[in-house]
């Protein structure tokens, strides 16, 4: 059998194996710090600062067509990474500020400080691997993805070892601030300094409403409201319940993660001339992801099963039936996580972004709402807050598929 290995399988293979190294991260932290307040605050810092991150997915959605136009065009090059910075330093600025005022644990403040530093390079990179995507040099891209979490792992081991700050939270995030900075040098500081040496002014003609960039980036910010939502309750709820939903869930988010095809898919449907090509390269899309996603689980629940004892003894899980049970309902979740991630793309390309931003708005009230009501009022705790996270992406799923599959079809 010939067996025909494209981009998008590479990434995926690639991608398992990084998050696999991701798994070996977390158990240090978990290892080092256990189950308490100092997880917490690492998880819940960088929930908020996931604001910032997601000028990644704004800039990809709004500029992404432009930027495949002009991307052999060095000074448009220049130009586009002047916005994206720019607004980087809008949405950050005021984050640190208004955190300042917010926050009196200085653990979680300390965090967003280093964070947001290593959002602004994380936004950088993927900026040059958008690039990258489109003008095929995808070993860079593939390369990126294997030596960062590789980098991350070892200083965050010279870090706790070598230097002794077992007990500083600094070295949590810190990690990912070094290793970050050192990829972007390794992997696109020729091409950037290249790029931004030119000088010669372009104008730049977007084809973009203003009103349309206000709308994405308040459909990002509903869309890591609802992760915030999720951690402010569960801080709510008591100490360390922030690390068992935050560590129950990775197992599922890394396997999200590690097939997460949403830069190749949007490059796709970008290139497709109607949607009957989109719907094509949805439901490929789909058809590869589908065994990988099985494969994941099965191992997923093998180690958790297989590795009970050894998960409590060593991590100090005192609780390890509430820490598997966020696991399998974590699993439940991920698919329509997965699903939506594609789904969300579609409303871009179908140019509905009024419709999208009632609907990720609608889905934030629901999450609101079923939070305190399932996870406080019922007393469900982390169980509430899980299955309001399952109602929300359920919701957003059924009414796309009834609008671009159902509706659609019936129209003709």
């Amino acid at each position: 059998m010939n067996l025909k290995l494209d981009f998008l399988v590479k990434e995926i293979f690639i991608k398992i194996i990084t998050k696999g190294l991701g798994i070996f991260r977390t158990l240090l932290l978990l290892l080092f710090f256990s189950v308490s307040s100092t997880l917490d605050d690492f998880y819940y810092a960088k929930s908020i600062v996931g604001f910032i991150i997601l000028i990644n997915i704004f800039f990809e959605i709004t500029h992404s067509q432009e930027l495949n136009k002009y991307k052999n065009n060095p000074v448009f090059v220049k130009k586009y990474c002047i916005i994206l910075n720019k607004l980087s330093l809008i949405i950050g600025i005021p984050l640190i500020i208004i955190s300042f005022l917010i926050f009196e644990n200085s653990q979680i403040m300390s965090h967003i400080i280093i964070l947001s530093i290593w959002a602004w390079f994380n936004i950088n990179s993927n900026y040059f691997l958008l690039i990258f995507r489109y003008k095929n040099r995808n070993t860079k891209v593939l390369l990126y993805y294997f030596l960062i979490s590789i980098f991350d792992i070892l200083i965050l081991v010279l870090m706790l070892e070598y230097f002794s700050l077992r007990s500083d939270f600094f070295a949590i995030s810190l990690s990912l601030l070094f290793s970050e900075l050192l990829i972007f040098s390794i992997i696109f500081s020729k091409y950037c300094f290249q790029c931004l040496t030119k000088t010669h002014s372009t104008k730049i003609e977007t084809g973009i409403k203003e009103s349309t960039l206000y709308k994405v980036l308040l459909i990002l910010a509903f869309v890591s409201l609802i992760e915030i939502s999720d951690k402010f309750f569960l801080s709510l709820l008591g100490e360390g319940l922030i690390t068992y939903y935050s560590y129950g869930l990775y197992g599922a988010l890394m396997i999200r993660q590690s097939l997460d095809i949403r830069s190749n898919f949007f490059v796709k449907i970008n290139k497709s001339k109607n949607i009957h090509q989109t719907k094509i390269i949805f439901y490929d899309t789909i058809k590869k992801l589908i065994p990988f996603f099985i494969l994941g689980v099965i191992l997923l629940f093998l180690l958790i099963e297989l590795f009970e004892d050894v998960i409590q003894n060593t991590f100090h899980m005192e609780n390890i039936n509430m820490f598997k049970n966020i696991v399998y309902l974590g699993a439940l979740i991920a698919p329509f996580y997965m699903i939506w991630d594609l789904f969300y793309r579609f409303y871009y390309r179908e140019g509905q972004i009024n419709r999208l931003i009632i609907m990720v708005f609608l889905g934030l009230i629901v999450n609101v709402i079923l939070n305190f009501y399932l996870g406080i009022s019922l007393s469900w705790g982390v169980y509430g807050i899980l299955i309001s996270t399952l109602a929300v992406f359920l919701f957003y799923n059924i009414l796309s598929y009834q609008y671009f599959f159902v509706n659609k079809k019936n129209r003709g």
